[in-house]
C-alpha cells in the first residue's frame, strides 16, 4: 500500500526565496552597499511597517498553517564582520616657496650740517687820531743818564764748542808717514769685569812683519771660558798698515774683508758694505798703526792734539778720534815705563772707550790697553814681562 504523497513544492519555493534573499544580502555586504547601522534596523523594525511576522490565526486548520509556514531557517542576525576601508593617502605637501631676496638698501646719506647763520660783527669804533708825543727836553751833560749795558750774549753750547775745537786740532793720521815697530811677542796680565763679576785672564799679542806684509793676533784666555781671538793681516805701505782681513772669534768666527779693488769693506754676517777710506784700520791693527805714527815723527804730536783714523769692526766702520794726553810714568807688572796715553772717548751712547799707553822705550808698542763697554764691563791688559824684539825691518819702498 503506497504512502500518501506529500506536496513539497511550496516548501522548496520558500527555501529558494530565502536563499536568494541571503545571497542578495551578502552581495550588498560585499559591495559595501549596507553599513553596520543599516543591518541593525533589520533586527528590530519599527511598528506599523508590516515587516514583523503576524500571529497565526487559531481558527485556521493545521494543514493550512503548515503549508503556509514551512520549516523556515532561523532569523538573520547582525553580522559582526566589519569591512575596513583604507584611508586615502594624503597628497604630498607642496614644496616651500623660496623666500624672496631682500635687497639691502644703502643707508640714506647723512644730512649735510646746516651752516650756522652768519654772526653779525659789530663795527669797531673808529680809532682816535694818534697823539704825537711831546719832545723830551735834553738834560744837561752832567745830568745825562749812563748808557744802558749791552744785552747779555746767550750761553754757547759747550759740546759744540768742544767739537769745533776738536775739529780744529784734529790731525788726519791716515796722511802721515809711518815706521813700523819690529816684530815682538807681548804677554799681558788681564783683569776684567763682566756683569759685575771680576776675573783674571792672560793676554798674548803676536806681532810679525817683514817690511812687505804683516800679521798680528791677540788672544785672551779665561779659565773655563771660551778664548777671545782677534787676527789682522795685510800689506805694508809708507803710510803704515793696509789690512786685508780682520777676524773676531769668541764662540763663532766673524770677519771683515777689505776689498781694495772695489774700495769696499765686506762683512761675513751680511751687514751692509762700508766704504774703504784711505788709511782705514781694524780694531787690532789700530794699536800697531798708532805706534808706527809715533815712531816716524814723535815730535809732530803733542798733548791736546786729536788723531783722526777710520776704523772697522766686524759689522761697521766709523771714524775714531784719539785724544793725545801727556807723557807720564806708568808702572805695570813688567816694570816702570814712560808712556804716552791716547784716549778714544765715546761720542755716542753705545760707543766703547779705548785707552792705550805707548812706551817709546819699546818702539811705542803698547804696554797697557784698556777697553770699557757702555755698560761698565772692561778689559785691562798690562804688560807682564819684557818682550823680545826682533830685528827692525827695512821700510817699504
Amino acid at each position: 500500500m503506497s504512502s500518501p504523497r506529500t506536496d513539497t513544492s511550496p516548501r522548496w519555493s520558500v527555501l529558494l526565496g530565502l536563499a536568494a534573499g541571503v545571497l542578495a544580502l551578502h552581495l550588498l555586504l560585499l559591495s559595501g552597499g549596507v553599513s553596520s547601522w543599516s543591518l541593525d534596523l533589520l533586527d528590530a523594525p519599527e511598528p506599523g511597517t508590516g515587516l514583523a511576522p503576524q500571529p497565526s490565526d487559531p481558527t485556521a486548520p493545521p494543514g493550512t498553517a503548515a503549508a503556509s509556514l514551512p520549516d523556515a531557517p532561523p532569523p538573520v542576525t547582525t553580522s559582526t564582520v566589519r569591512w575596513i576601508v583604507p584611508k586615502p593617502v594624503p597628497p604630498a605637501p607642496p614644496p616651500p616657496k623660496p623666500k624672496p631676496k631682500v635687497e639691502k638698501k644703502p643707508p640714506p646719506p647723512a644730512p649735510e650740517p646746516e651752516e650756522p647763520p652768519p654772526v653779525e660783527v659789530a663795527e669797531a669804533p673808529p680809532e682816535p687820531p694818534p697823539v704825537e708825543p711831546e719832545p723830551t727836553p735834553t738834560p744837561p751833560a752832567e745830568l745825562a743818564p749812563p748808557p744802558e749795558p749791552a744785552p747779555e750774549t746767550p750761553a754757547v753750547d759747550t759740546a759744540a764748542t768742544s767739537a769745533a775745537q776738536e775739529s780744529a786740532s784734529a790731525v788726519d793720521a791716515s796722511l802721515q808717514n809711518a815706521l813700523l815697530s819690529p816684530s815682538a811677542d807681548l804677554r799681558y796680565d788681564v783683569s776684567a769685569d763682566s756683569k759685575d763679576m771680576a776675573y783674571s785672564a792672560r793676554g798674548h799679542l803676536t806681532w810679525e812683519q817683514d817690511g812687505q806684509r804683516y800679521k798680528a793676533s791677540m788672544e785672551i784666555s779665561i779659565l773655563f771660558l771660551p778664548s777671545l781671538l782677534q787676527t789682522s793681516e795685510g800689506t805694508i805701505s809708507p803710510k803704515g798698515l793696509v789690512p786685508e782681513r780682520f777676524t773676531y772669534r769668541k764662540r763663532s768666527e766673524r770677519a771683515a774683508h777689505f776689498d781694495h779693488a772695489t774700495q769696499r769693506i765686506r762683512y761675513s754676517n751680511n751687514a751692509p758694505d762700508a766704504p774703504l777710506l784711505p788709511g782705514v784700520q781694524d780694531r787690532l791693527s789700530i794699536n800697531l798703526q798708532l805706534a808706527a805714527l809715533f815712531n816716524a815723527q814723535p815730535s809732530a804730536f803733542h798733548e791736546g792734539q786729536t788723531l783722526r783714523l777710520p776704523v772697522s769692526g766686524i759689522d761697521a766702520a766709523e771714524i775714531w778720534l784719539f785724544q793725545i794726553g801727556p807723557q807720564t810714568r806708568l808702572t805695570v807688572p813688567a816694570g816702570d815705563f814712560d808712556a804716552r796715553k791716547l784716549t778714544r772717548n765715546p761720542r755716542r751712547p753705545y760707543d766703547r772707550m779705548v785707552e792705550i799707553w805707548l812706551a817709546p822705550a819699546l818702539h811705542h808698542l803698547p804696554v797697557r790697553m784698556r777697553v770699557t763697554e757702555p755698560n761698565g764691563d772692561f778689559f785691562d791688559l798690562q804688560l807682564r814681562t819684557m818682550p823680545e824684539l826682533g830685528a827692525a825691518a827695512p821700510p817699504p819702498q
